[in-house]
């Protein structure tokens, strides 16, 4: 038997058929689960959200020298302040008045809460050359939290006419626990690849032991609080007021203590628009590489610049922000984490 279509009125009654055939499989029909592709991660929406600063503490005012006073049987009580006193006394300082000489929060005082860190976030860079140079490369930063454990990725490599001269890549991993104190790395890898070379380092933090174990063989004693290269941009150290602060961190060959100049008022122009940031310039010797971070306070102290600086001086290249994607869910923390 074969079906004719020779016909306008057959064509159209064929049609009709193949029309109610479709529609009484979609209404009676079995139910098809089409596949579920994870969406990619909204723009973060800039919420000003200031740098978290320790609650201030009244001056001491310097009583007038007093002549002695007679001896009495019974040393008399002090009066105690009323309470209303006391309240202002302990209530911020006003903008108006000259603020104290800021400190790091020591572990005597109450420690300063850092932003938390969303459940997923991406963080792309344009990479230039020099300062303000020519875009030659691209970053990518990406960082899961689940379940008391981190996870940071980030991927460089040349773009463009770039590439077509020097193709390179430089791959960084980090991982480890997240906690009541922030981000703890178990482990660092790092590889570097040219159209030569490749180079892979690995670090492995045993906090239990307080060993650090490189894949160079070397074996190192494990500084507390320890960071490496890529979570140290994730995970500074509680900043109250603060001029200058000291953190170990990992290259995945060694372990050294950096210590950053701080100046938590500078505004940079970038893609996102011109942020209030918190700066973190590496003191170096002349012989040694530097590097300067800078905090975006708008971004829940998301890193937004960074400046490479060479042995000699030369500031070799900048990181800039271009987009920050981020999930609303703020990442869970684990009390795993002295």
């Amino acid at each position: 038997m074969k079906l004719r279509l020779d016909t306008p009125s057959r064509r159209i009654s064929f049609a009709v058929g193949v029309s109610f055939l479709v529609h009484a499989l979609a209404l009676w029909g079995p139910n098809i689960q089409l596949p579920q592709f994870k969406s990619s991660l909204p723009p973060l929406v800039a919420k000003l959200e200031a740098l978290p600063a320790a609650p201030a503490k009244p001056k001491r005012k310097t009583a007038a020298p007093k002549p002695a006073p007679e001896p009495a049987p019974q040393a008399e009580e002090q009066p105690q302040p009323p309470q209303d006193a006391a309240q202002a006394a302990s209530a911020p300082v006003a903008t108006s008045v000259p603020a104290e000489t800021e400190t790091l929060a020591s572990e005597a005082d109450n420690e300063v809460e850092r932003p938390p860190l969303p459940k997923r976030a991406q963080l792309t860079f344009g990479v230039n050359k020099g300062i303000g140079g020519l875009r030659v490369g691209k970053a990518v930063h990406t960082l899961e939290i689940d379940d008391g454990h981190y996870i940071l990725h980030a991927v460089t490599q040349t773009v463009g006419l770039a590439r077509l001269f020097k193709s390179y890549e430089l791959t960084q991993y980090s991982s480890g626990s997240y906690g009541k104190h922030g981000l703890q790395p178990d482990q660092f890898f790092e590889q570097r690849k040219d159209k030569l070379t490749t180079l892979r380092y690995t670090a492995e933090f045993d906090h239990a032991a307080q060993v650090a174990r490189f894949t160079t063989g070397n074996e190192v004693v494990l500084p507390p609080d320890t960071l490496d290269i890529l979570s140290v941009m994730y995970q500074f150290p509680p900043m109250a007021h603060t001029e200058m602060v000291a953190v170990s961190v990992s290259n995945g060959r060694k372990i050294e203590r950096y210590e950053f100049e701080i100046d938590t008022e500078e505004e940079i122009d970038t893609p996102l628009g011109r942020l209030l940031t918190v700066r973190l310039h590496k003191m170096h010797a002349p012989n040694e590489e530097g590097l300067d971070i800078w905090l975006a306070r708008e971004y829940r102290l998301f890193p937004v610049k960074m400046r490479f600086i060479e042995k000699n001086g030369e500031v070799t290249g900048e990181a800039v922000i271009t987009d920050i994607r981020v999930s609303e869910e703020e990442g869970v923390r684990s009390d795993a984490v002295n």
